[in-house]
């Protein structure tokens, strides 16, 4: 399990940014919750099936996308450990 599989985007902020960069192409965007709410298919989602659902920008691309949580400017993977 992955902290994309359990987090909603519901349960996150709506002012919070998600970084979308594509695979193929690397051309990165920046997206807001509230933005992606707005798609009906997306407002129950968990975070990797936004990742499936969303595409590249880049008309000639459309490849697949990864998403990233953006926190003070900053892009931050979730880091797990034992304590």
């Amino acid at each position: 399990m992955s902290w994309k599989n359990e987090t909603r985007l519901s349960d996150l902020d709506p002012a919070t940014r998600l970084e979308v960069t594509c695979r193929t192409c690397g051309l990165t965007r920046y997206e807001t919750q509230a933005a992606l709410m707005a798609q009906p298919k997306l407002r129950q989602a968990h975070l990797d099936a936004v990742e499936a659902g969303l595409r590249c920008a880049n008309r000639f691309c459309r490849g697949p996308v990864r998403v990233g949580l953006v926190y003070d400017n900053l892009n931050e993977a979730f880091v797990g450990g034992m304590a």
